[in-house]
């Protein structure tokens, strides 16, 4: 018989030159072996052996993790059925690290097998390098997988995934505030060893078919190394704009230390201020009062923590001390309802400082680093939100007021209905939104905030964007509405199918001042375009006023 077969045989594959490889970026190490943990490098279990990449030096570290205890859930088993369970859990690990320069500062390179990424000491691993190689090399068009959190107060996390592959409209992505953890897609790298397309996945690591012999991988880790220098796809440049800071790398160390000046300053000087940690009241009732926790106040204080409380809190303690600091807040003047838990008072704080050409703002407890550029695009987008002509004109506000009695003052002057901490509680909003403070004209829905309180605007930005979805989808909250209007002297035919406009009106710092796109952080700025540009494409003009201080 001729040809390519014969009876029984069959031609033989290719010999494979190149084999999936997980592999990890790490920032300056002094000594190849301190990128592993040191509870590693001292188990009796891992080998640590000393070797050599064609003529690179390198650390090979492996073993097993875990050998000689027994399984978590013997002792359960055991009081369920009175048999014991002797199995240990025993997990094969490796990891070889090397450099590609004799430069000690040069970033280790650390290919991962097993559980081998469990050696390494995730203080020095770069956390979006597998992220940042994907997006210099996938297929804008072909990407398959994107994982996203969206930053805001929902801390919401959602993978999307298109087999087939598309670009980013199809996964509905582009806008303000994504963080981006994870690209999946297909590649082609040119100079690699395995020379055509493939499937990259990154994350904080990146799994890439590498050289099996020591000058292919050697020649392939200089690629990719080649290939980070470079920018991303411009399709994807967006993608990149957002990342979180490690803890305890070089930067999170360092804006640690400029938090921690900021906060031993006077409250005229500092430009720290108060955030709302969102987590913990987004579904509670409105907060009336507050206790600290290790702080060395016993007494219930009123409303939340405002910033002149926080700097005392801090003055002349480390900032360690904001993690063991904690604020519980509670529905009554008393302090007898807690509806909180313990919250760490890190996460009431709100810090930016911009180094070279990077923004870095600590939002939620957790520092994140923006791309100048994109901070520019964000403040060029609240710059024209500001601009629109806003419409109602409301009375200046007097810094003896407070909001609830503002709000009475604003009503009256404008003939409108006052709706200030008036919830409606429906099926599907069981625990109530506040529709707004004023309800001006039909449709026109009116939110107060002086930006001195202790809640930020992104708060105020979350909480229009909360009631204007309810009303546009939850009929029984706009019959309930309308009675509630009924009830304060109103008509109730101001409540219409949907809002026509929300109006987010704010009080400036300082007497004398207009509210501007300065006066927000990072996260407020990102809260306003996210809620200016979801509302808008459902037919709700969104503006933003400012209210006379005087």
């Amino acid at each position: 018989m001729t040809g390519v077969f014969q009876r029984g045989k069959s031609m033989a594959r290719p010999k494979a030159t190149t084999q999936a490889t997980t592999l990890y970026r790490l920032h300056y190490t002094k000594n190849l072996e301190d990128a592993v943990k040191v509870k590693y490098r001292n188990d009796g279990a891992i080998t640590t052996d000393q070797c050599k990449v064609g003529p690179r030096d390198a650390v090979l570290i492996h073993g097993t993790i875990g050998a000689g205890g027994t399984v978590k859930w013997a002792a359960r088993v055991h009081q369920l059925t009175g048999e014991s369970v002797t199995i240990a859990n025993t997990t094969a690990a490796g990891v070889l690290l090397l450099r590609l320069k004799d430069d000690k500062t040069a970033p280790t390179w650390a290919l991962c097998w097993g559980m081998g990424w469990l050696f390494l000491d995730q203080s020095l691993v770069d956390g979006a390098f597998g992220q940042r190689l994907a997006l210099r090399s996938v297929d804008p068009d072909l990407l398959s997988s994107l994982t996203r959190t969206v930053l805001d107060e929902r801390a919401k996390v959602d993978r999307s995934s298109i087999p087939a592959g598309s670009g980013l409209t199809g996964f509905g992505i582009g806008g303000f505030g994504e963080l981006i953890t994870r690209v999946v897609g297909k590649a082609e790298i040119k100079g690699l060893t395995i020379n055509k397309s493939f499937r990259v996945r990154g994350a904080d690591a990146v799994s890439v078919p590498l050289g099996l012999t020591p000058t292919a991988l050697l020649a392939d880790l200089k690629v990719l190394d080649s290939l980070l220098a470079q920018k991303p796809h411009p399709e994807l440049e967006v993608l990149e704009q957002l990342v979180p800071i490690k803890k305890k790398t070089a930067i999170h160390d360092k804006l640690e230390a400029h938090l921690e000046a900021e906060l031993q300053k006077t409250p005229d000087a500092s430009q720290i201020a108060v955030a709302w940690p969102h987590e913990s009241l987004s579904e509670n009732q409105p907060p009336e009062s507050f206790r600290v926790k290790r702080g060395g106040m016993l007494m219930v204080q009123p409303d939340t923590p405002a910033k002149e409380l926080l700097l005392k809190l801090m003055k002349g303690n480390d900032v360690g001390k904001l993690d063991t600091i904690a604020v519980q807040l509670f529905s009554d003047a008393d302090g007898d309802n807690a509806i909180s838990t313990d919250i760490p008072l890190r996460k009431w704080v709100t810090f930016e400082k911009e180094e070279g050409p990077r923004r870095y703002f600590l939002h939620n407890g957790q520092w994140f680093e923006m791309d100048l550029n994109y901070a520019k695009q964000l403040d060029r987008r609240v710059q024209r939100i500001f601009a629109e002509p806003a419409g109602p004109t409301l009375p200046a506000w007097t810094s003896a007021d407070d909001e609830a009695e503002y709000n009475k003052k604003a009503a009256k002057a404008l003939n409108a209905v006052l709706m200030d901490r008036k919830l409606v509680q429906t099926p599907q909003n069981r625990r109530g939104f506040e529709p707004s403070d004023l309800i001006t004209d039909k449709d026109v829905y009116v939110h107060v905030k002086s930006a001195t309180s202790s809640a930020p605007l992104s708060h105020l930005f979350s909480q229009g964007a909360n009631s204007a979805h309810a009303l546009q989808h939850d009929q029984e909250a706009r019959q309930k509405l309308k009675q509630r209007v009924k009830e304060r002297g109103g008509d109730p035919n101001l409540i219409g199918a949907k809002p026509r406009k929300i109006v987010f009106a704010i009080r400036a710092k300082k007497v004398g001042q207009s509210i501007t796109p300065d006066d927000l952080f990072s996260f407020s700025k990102v809260s306003l375009v996210r809620v200016f540009d979801e509302l808008e494409s459902r037919g709700i003009e969104v503006r933003v006023v400012s209210i006379a201080h005087v």
